[in-house]
């Protein structure tokens, strides 16, 4: 018995080995997409530029696999279509699963990302993680800007997008992050917005920058937030760790912190009218990591209106966002759902004006900021005989 099994173990070895990679795809038989670029197309039709980068066999040249990258674009019905008449364009089979990032025009996301979405779905070698991000202007443009630090731009994207927790002037959403918004609705979703600005270096130059979010009401982009309304988004949300807060303490000059820690707690109450109202706490552990106050030592008293200081810069941030909120009708906090939750029965008569209803609620925010290791020697008061 235990010969007749190594015999047929023997004879599967010598199959696999002589099939070689019969059924599978050869490298020089493939392109691996890397980003996208979604436009509106002329007539009504959807365009999409593709980023790709050819693969070559090991040892062919010394960049191993990648020999540089180039562009496809095409113009179908839908998202779907025009992916698989890009095919017609290519001479080797495009890969799309190395895909890691998908660019919007907002002129694009206005229309509605949902089918666009949905396309992506279907193709199925799309993966969850792929980062997505809306720009002005034309997308496929964006794609051609220079890269300074490598030839492929999906990798400046996610080089950009690793920012999101020390400057908190963004925050990444991946393909997963939008389609379950998308069918669940618990709040309305924001993507992040992709920005081209001169290079304060070379100035006729063109550089890529993540900062701020655009805001969507379902599946429509409404418009961007600033870096402040971002920042009191994040904070209300729960996503402001390791990033800086600053305050002025005169001319040119700042006192640095380093958050540490951050909780919102969000209670929304209806009362019998289905007029809501929302409070918000936020709870923030902060470090002193730069202190450029000219004759001021720290001491407990210092410490003690910092802290004032901070919770009505921070709970400011918060009341500006929720006033961007409530002016476009974007509940992107979820507190429709956290209603929906607590007093249902309420809820059924308010689902179908809650747009309205929102922008009219009453939001009252409280900071309580504490700051820890200041990193600085106190100042000792001297004692009295």
């Amino acid at each position: 018995m235990k010969q007749r099994t190594w015999s047929l173990v023997v004879i599967l070895g010598i199959c696999l080995i002589s099939s070689g990679c019969r059924g599978n795809m050869e490298l020089n038989d493939l392109h691996l997409v890397h980003s996208i670029a979604i436009d509106e197309g002329s007539k009504g039709l959807i365009k999409l530029t593709a980023e790709i980068a050819e693969l070559t066999p090991t040892g062919q040249q010394p960049k191993g696999m990648h020999n540089g990258t180039f562009f496809l674009s095409v113009e179908g019905n839908s998202l779907f279509e025009a992916a698989r008449l890009m095919r017609a364009k290519s001479d080797r089979t495009l890969l799309w699963g190395h895909t890691t990032v998908i660019l919007f025009s907002k002129a694009a996301a206005k229309n509605g990302i949902n089918k666009h979405i949905e396309a992506l779905r279907r193709l199925k070698q799309f993966r969850n993680s792929t980062l997505l991000y809306v720009t002005d202007g034309h997308a496929f443009e964006v794609l051609r800007v220079s890269k300074p630090n490598g030839p492929i731009f999906s990798q400046v994207l996610r080089g950009l997008s690793q920012g999101e927790k020390s400057t908190a002037f963004t925050q990444q959403t991946s393909l997963i992050d939008v389609y379950k918004e998308l069918v669940n609705r618990t709040h309305d979703l924001t993507i992040p917005a992709l920005q081209v600005v001169k290079n304060p270096i070379q100035s006729k130059k063109q550089q890529l920058q993540a900062m701020g979010l655009y805001a969507f009401q379902g599946e429509r982009l409404i418009g961007l937030m600033s870096t402040t309304e971002t920042k009191g988004y994040l904070r209300a949300l729960n996503k402001m760790e390791s990033s800086v807060e600053t305050l002025t303490c005169g001319p040119n000059q700042t006192i640095t912190f380093e958050n540490i820690n951050n909780k919102s707690l969000i209670k929304p109450i209806v009362d019998a009218n289905l007029k809501p109202k929302t409070h918000i706490d936020i709870y923030a552990t902060l470090n002193i990591t730069g202190y450029e106050c000219k004759g001021a030592q720290i001491n407990p008293e210092i410490i003690l209106e910092l802290e004032k200081k901070l919770n009505k810069a921070i709970a400011s941030d918060v009341q500006q966002y929720i006033r961007y909120s409530q002016k476009h009708k974007v509940d992107l906090l979820g507190i429709g759902e956290k209603i929906h939750r607590s007093y249902p029965k309420y809820w059924k008569k308010m689902q179908a004006s809650w747009d309205d209803i929102y922008a009219a609620s009453q939001f009252t925010v409280t900071a309580h900021c504490r700051i820890d290791h200041t990193n600085f020697i106190f100042e000792i008061e001297p004692s009295v005989g």
